[in-house]
């Protein structure tokens, strides 16, 4: 049983690991998938020639794309410094992280997504006429949600192991009474039998017979014999004492 509570605690530490790994591959991917589909119209500016930051309505569209999700926290329109010329956030702040920076220098132009210690952060490029980068979409997601959602697999996942431990304690105390259950009869046959000897020598010592019970099985027989021959040998053994020769 303690080897089986120590595979079912590994099978759910992996469990829960391989869970909050495809979890967060997949919030990463959902955010890049946003992202590109909100370069259009930042990439029509660029190879017009213009900055982007004169899009029109460039926080309406950003807002707009931040609504297919209510949880997300931020989008931000940066250039290719890092600097931020367009945001939903209300105190936008003026360069993405330095992380952001690493990670975009990383991928060399392609969408890219990190798990960070608040969340989730994920970018698309957006290409210039030279075919440089002229900046990118950066979406900030939070990782409260994808948190709770693994909490509650790892609880899903103990409660199982729980049941399952149990169920196979249960069955394995099942098999073994009955895999037992011979060599359990024959020892309460001796217990019953050893008894039953123990009182026919009370008996004997009272001065009463000690009845042969109706069942008396071979053992028995065989204690009371034993028990005769000792007797007899005392009395011999007495004798011999007593005979002066």
């Amino acid at each position: 049983m303690l080897m089986m509570l120590v595979v079912l605690s590994l099978f759910v530490a992996l469990a829960t690991l391989q869970f909050g790994s495809v979890n967060a591959t997949l919030v990463g991917e959902r955010l890049v998938v946003l992202a590109g589909r909100t370069v259009a119209p930042f990439a029509a500016v660029n190879r017009l020639g213009l900055p982007l930051s004169s899009v029109r309505n460039s926080r309406a569209l950003l807002e707009r794309a931040r609504q297919t999700d209510e949880d997300i926290v931020a989008l931000h329109v940066f250039d290719a410094q890092g600097k931020v010329v367009s945001s939903t956030a209300e105190l936008a702040p003026q360069e993405i992280s330095a992380d952001a920076r690493r990670w975009r220098a990383a991928a060399r132009g392609a969408p890219w997504y990190r798990e960070t210690s608040d969340g989730f952060v994920g970018s698309v490029d957006i290409a210039a006429r030279d075919g440089r980068s002229a900046g990118g979409i950066l979406v900030v997601y939070p990782g409260g949600g994808s948190q709770t959602q693994v909490r509650a697999m790892l609880a899903e996942l103990v409660l199982g192991a729980i049941g399952v431990w149990l169920v196979a304690a249960l069955a394995g105390a099942l098999l073994l009474r009955w895999g037992l259950s011979g060599m359990i009869r024959h020892f309460d046959a001796i217990d019953a039998e050893y008894r039953e000897f123990a009182r026919g020598g009370w008996r004997l010592a009272a001065g009463f017979r000690a009845p042969m019970p109706a069942a008396a099985g071979t053992l028995h027989e065989r204690l009371d014999a034993a028990a005769a021959r000792y007797r007899a040998t005392g009395r011999r053994l007495a004798t011999l004492s007593c005979d002066p020769q």
